[in-house]
């Protein structure tokens, strides 16, 4: 089958969510499917490059930047992001393959107008993989406070629903935040579980905890976004509760609104059991899982919606526990304690926290088998594979 991926983000980028489709998108093509790739970068100086293996085609489209600027220019960016990409496609008589379906991935909610203009022109159908449910989760944590501006990006968020046939949500609970009717057209809504694909080819580490201050300490790592959403304050308030346990360590790794501002509080508080590194690439993960005892994932409590994160999918594809923090409700404190993948709660007080997280470090040397258990699930639950089968089996459909 043949299939356009749209996208805002894609490798080189290093964010969950690149990681997240590229790992699609190359499943879709050793599966033999051929893929056009069609995604926004700002790092573009003509109107669009080519590049091409083997079966995948990646049209990268000069665009405004999406990351690290102002919420209001993000906006603004992603607003006209669309449209440019459309004037090029004509202005340039860019002939696109006849495909078999369009594959969006959300956020942005801004891609309607180019995925109403492929199917117009490609008479196909459209799967979105929704995973953030925004402008929801920004409006719940305050972010956005003008009702006005609130119901204008809602009002795209209901218009991309409305230009795709079917909406994939990444858990049960996001399902009732979807409308079942968008102007008269029903919306047909299922979980669509996310996916990792972990590396181990590449033996290069550019991180070696032997030789720094979390040496032979069980090291909880947090690798990826520390931004608005997370509320990730917390994680300092613990690492200062615990910072007399000689036994348990924190790395804090990835990049983010809230980065540098996490490392000047730890500073502040003057805490020695915290690291604080820049993002690696991808491939080098499980070279650094390997060093490391749990994994770290923690949402704002003010998130009313539900959401797998990436980080998590790559903590247990790499047999590691993770300690969780989320918002009441959402559907990972099930997943993990259910499964015995660690520990997960809503209860933010630190107390409790410092008590859990003891207990969580004693039983990762207790239990021999969590590692092989916590992969098994992560196979069984969270494959590429399956994901791409499912999409796959909706458009023969």
């Amino acid at each position: 089958m043949k299939f356009v991926v749209i996208c805002v983000f894609y490798p080189p980028l290093n964010s969950s969510a690149a990681v997240q489709i590229n790992h699609l998108v190359e499943e879709l093509a050793i599966q033999g499917n051929i893929i056009e790739v069609i995604t926004p970068d700002s790092s573009v100086k003509k109107d669009f490059i080519l590049e091409k293996k083997k079966n995948i085609k990646i049209m990268r489209f000069r665009n405004g930047k999406l990351t690290d600027i102002s919420l209001i220019k993000r906006a603004l960016n992603e607003f006209i992001m669309p449209y440019r990409i459309i004037l090029t496609l004509e202005r340039n008589s860019v002939k696109l393959q006849n495909v078999d379906g369009i594959i969006c991935w959300s956020p942005s909610i801004f891609f309607t107008p180019l995925v109403i203009y492929l199917k117009l022109i490609k008479k196909c159908k459209c799967y979105l993989i929704l995973r953030d449910i925004f402008p929801k989760w920004a409006k719940d944590l305050k972010i956005i406070k003008n009702i006005f501006i609130y119901q204008i990006f809602n009002l795209f968020f209901l218009l991309q629903c409305y230009s795709s046939d079917i909406i994939g949500v990444q858990s049960e609970g996001n399902k009732k935040y979807i409308p079942k009717k968008v102007f008269f057209k029903k919306n047909k809504i299922e979980v669509l579980n996310n996916w990792y694909k972990p590396r181990f080819d590449n033996l290069e580490n550019s991180i070696d905890l032997s030789n720094s201050l979390l040496k032979n300490k069980k090291v909880f790592i947090h690798a990826g976004n520390i931004g608005l959403a997370q509320g990730f304050e917390k994680l300092i308030y613990l690492a200062e509760e615990v910072k007399n346990n000689n036994d348990i360590g924190f790395l804090f790794i990835g990049r983010g609104s809230e980065f540098e501002n996490m490392q000047n509080l730890a500073k502040e508080k003057a805490i020695n059991n915290i690291l604080f590194h820049d993002e690696i690439d991808h491939s080098q993960m499980m070279n650094l899982y390997a060093q490391c005892s749990c994994g770290i994932v923690i949402l704002d409590r003010r998130h009313e919606t539900h959401n797998i994160p990436g980080k998590f999918l790559s903590y247990v594809h790499s047999g590691l526990p993770t300690f969780a923090l989320v918002n009441p409700y959402n559907d990972l404190i099930s997943i993990i304690n259910k499964n015995n993948l660690g520990f997960a709660s809503s209860n933010f007080d630190i107390k409790f926290l410092k008590e859990e997280i003891i207990n969580l470090s004693i039983k990762i040397d207790s239990d021999p088998k969590l590692n092989t258990r916590i992969k098994k699930i992560a196979k069984d639950l969270f494959s590429v594979r399956k994901a791409a089968n499912q999409i796959i089996e909706k458009f023969n459909t």
